[in-house]
């Protein structure tokens, strides 16, 4: 069943705050950990390691500083860290936390964490993750867009040769292209739980049983309340819905109130700025 939902969301301290705080805690995450063993061994070694200040040096060199918005200048929405990171944060959020509790998604890894470029917005997909459902497994490819166009539907929906549209009918129809994907993402997981679904999901893939797993194409677009018209913003997502099944399409928007799209992620830096000093 597709879903197709819209949430206001009221700018305001707490929920920059919020915010702001994942994002510096997904973008200095630790996936190997640092257990007992190897801090006694760092202690035997005597290199002076102190687990307090190595998390606070890997913390404040995790966020890149934005030299655009640092000089009083308005960033290229193609290059913007922070606005894309943001519209990936609430996606993430909702399909992990906001939804009900029958829909939502494991996601282990957040492509925040692991954004190839430090000082550009991620590539590839901008969710991945997984659901045990009774017989098969439900893997969620995500998509997050960000946008104050005034036209509706917004042309990162279905016009632009990287809309969510576009996107998500690649992946559809290139199941290869999924597949690398998956495999890729499967390299960096620790030996858990979630590294033995996803592998299974990628062995299953390859060898074509696809009555073992589904597929939801979970888009998420950031939108200004000035701008937003949930009749038409969802576009050729919802209209020609019928194109990704037997997978599933969940599109949220998430509609800014009291602040514009460009104040919000200015907020939202500087109180990333400031929790990290």
């Amino acid at each position: 069943m597709h879903h197709f939902d819209k949430f206001d969301i009221r700018v305001y301290d707490r929920f920059i705050e919020k915010f702001a705080d994942r994002y510096i805690k997904q973008r200095s995450e630790l996936f190997g950990g640092i257990n007992e063993e190897l801090l006694e061994l760092a202690e035997s070694v005597g290199c002076g390691f102190d687990l307090n200040s190595l998390l606070q040096i890997v913390k404040q060199n995790s966020v890149a500083s934005d030299p655009k918005r640092e000089n009083g200048d308005k960033p290229s929405p193609f290059k913007d860290i922070y606005r894309s990171d943001l519209g990936e944060l609430l996606t993430t959020y909702y399909f992990e936390e906001k939804i009900s509790e029958d829909r939502r998604f494991l996601i282990p890894i957040k492509n925040i964490s692991y954004r190839e470029r430090f000082d550009l917005p991620g590539r590839g997909f901008d969710a991945i993750g997984y659901r045990n459902e009774p017989d098969k497994v439900n893997v969620l490819i995500g998509e997050a867009k960000v946008s104050s166009q005034k036209a509706n539907p917004p042309h990162v929906v279905d016009k632009h040769d990287d809309s969510i549209y576009k996107s998500q009918k690649s992946h559809h129809d290139d199941t290869g292209m999924v597949l690398q994907r998956l495999t890729d993402y499967l390299r960096r997981l620790p030996s858990n739980n979630h590294f033995l679904v996803i592998a299974g999901v990628v062995i299953n893939m390859k060898q074509g049983n696809t009555d073992k797993y589904d597929i939801t194409y979970g888009c998420g677009l950031v939108r200004d309340y000035k701008c937003v018209d949930e009749t038409k913003d969802f576009g050729k997502m919802r209209s020609l819905s019928h194109e990704f099944e037997p997978g599933m399409v969940d599109f949220a928007i998430f509609s800014f109130t009291e602040k514009t799209i460009d104040e919000t992620v200015e907020l939202f830096y500087q109180k990333v700025k400031e929790l990290v000093r």
